[in-house]
């Protein structure tokens, strides 16, 4: 099974990011079984809030997701929306949802974004309130493709690694991070995190991410890239609309762990308070 991370320069026209998704999709020629990832707000990005709004879906209902079980059946792959807007009980806010698909086109599982990226930063925009639009989710999602297990979570989640290690326990192998980091925030943090999480819970990271700069004028960092269990960058993306792609392996996952048991050295449980 290959794993491939699409990265993408999506924009407000959502005709023109689906367009811009299916020819990325193409071009990397994934192969029945592949595990494909779109970066978050792949579909629509830079419009402001009330867009979000206005092409939100109800789960498992919508042009969106019918477009996404089209390009999974087509291919035969596991296709995983990096997000997409998901109506809530509030008509004021929507999720912001990672959906997977699997190669017969069916939703085999949703995330809602737990961690809202609600921060400020020095950068052209300023101040980021994703909690203005989006409800945050409440729990772990996870699915398996073909045998394996597959954590997911989306951008800001990043920084949390509690999350990951309870994928980790779950018994994910691989775990999905879609995502639109900001430039500044990405070439400062982006890499070092991601190999982090992949080292901490011997697990690989399919991480998508958009670039460039878009109809907002915020600007992303790209660097889309598979990290395997040992932290090695196997394949990257820079700057440029593209995939990031490598080849997932059970023997090397299981070799890391043997090697280095890290369950059973474990001394705090997750959970632990002082």
């Amino acid at each position: 099974m290959n794993l491939i991370a699409l990265q993408m320069c999506s924009g407000s026209s959502l005709t023109d990011n689906l367009e811009q998704a299916e020819q990325l999709l193409q071009e990397a020629c994934p192969r029945a079984g592949d595990l494909v990832l779109l970066p978050e707000n792949f579909a629509q990005y830079g419009g402001g809030e009330q867009a979000y709004l206005t092409v939100a879906e109800a789960l498992a209902n919508g042009p969106i997701q019918t477009w996404l079980a089209k390009q999974a059946q087509r291919y035969g792959i596991y296709l995983v929306a990096g997000s997409v807007p998901i109506q809530a009980e509030q008509t004021t806010r929507c999720y912001t949802t990672s959906l997977a698909f699997s190669p017969q086109g069916e939703l085999l599982q949703y995330y809602h974004k737990l961690h809202l990226f609600d921060v400020d930063v020095a950068d052209n925009v300023g101040c980021y309130r994703e909690s203005d639009y989006f409800v945050a989710g409440q729990k772990l999602a996870y699915f398996d493709a073909g045998g394996v297990r597959v954590g997911m979570s989306i951008c800001f989640d990043l920084r949390f690694p509690y999350l990951f290690q309870l994928l980790r326990q779950q018994g994910c192998d691989i775990v999905l991070l879609p995502a639109a980091f900001t430039a500044l925030t990405g070439e400062a943090h982006w890499q070092a995190l991601l190999q982090a999480r992949a080292i901490e819970n011997q697990c690989y990271i399919v991480a998508a991410n958009q670039a460039g700069t878009h109809d907002n004028q915020r600007k992303t960092w790209g660097h889309s890239m598979i990290v395997d269990p040992w932290g090695r960058c196997l394949d990257v993306q820079s700057t440029n609309l593209g995939a990031a792609k490598a080849e997932f392996s059970s023997q090397l996952l299981q070799q890391v762990r043997d090697n280095m048991p890290l369950p059973l050295h474990q001394q705090l449980q997750l959970g632990w308070r002082e």
